[in-house]
């Protein structure tokens, strides 16, 4: 009987990640809550298995991330990890940009890259330039950008956070190649209120699922 459970458990888990890969491969972002403290266990098969389909991939953890400046931080480490491909959850864009013969794509990407001023940066403008990376990114080499928020919630509770929000769904929805993934195990009871409640920034935003465990 235990076999056959665990057969079964692994059926649905291998189900649910072929069900969550096409949705974000599709451009279909996702909310869903997971068993504590697993969110980088449970983001890792599927993201690999984006990346094997040619999609850019950047995993960010909030579970530390208390306010806007950290926030802005954090993020600009994750995507300039992203370019670099200094992080096991990106592609390399060197590697894909060994494989493109257009010469035009790779000025566009080191424009990019050049731009960068961190450091005379205010905590909202990094925002902006992070997001606004990860869309220009997408569009000049052709692909899709999957970036993974875990413990996405922690927003909420930052001071400003509610405002903070309303600013990324404006970026949010005016993206066409980045698609997102938002997941926690702590206070998932507000996680799902993000998404669920009319009143909240990210209402319908993304589509609830449920982690079979």
């Amino acid at each position: 009987m235990d076999e056959m459970l665990s057969s079964s458990e692994h059926s649905k888990r291998n189900q649910f990640v072929r069900e969550l890969v096409q949705r974000l491969h599709d451009g279909c972002s996702v909310t869903f809550a997971v068993p504590r403290d697993s969110g980088t266990v449970v983001a890792k098969e599927p993201l690999r298995a984006l990346r094997e389909r040619g999609c850019l991939t950047a995993y960010l953890d909030l579970s530390s991330v208390d306010s806007i400046d950290k926030f802005g931080d954090a993020l600009n480490q994750t995507y300039l990890s992203l370019l670099s491909g200094d992080t096991g959850w990106s592609n390399s864009i060197k590697g894909l940009l060994g494989n493109l013969s257009d010469p035009d794509v790779e000025k566009q990407i080191q424009d990019i890259v050049d731009e960068v001023d961190l450091k005379r940066m205010s905590a909202r403008e990094k925002v902006d330039w992070a997001f606004g990376l990860s869309e220009r990114l997408a569009e000049s080499l052709d692909t899709r950008v999957v970036v993974w928020f875990h413990e996405w919630q922690s927003i909420a509770h930052m001071k400003d956070g509610d405002l903070l929000l309303k600013r990324l769904r404006g970026m949010f929805q005016l993206q066409t190649h980045v698609t997102y993934a938002f997941t926690g195990s702590r206070d998932t009871d507000l996680l799902r209120t993000l998404f669920s409640d009319r009143h909240q920034p990210f209402y319908r935003f993304a589509v609830e699922l449920h982690f079979p465990g």
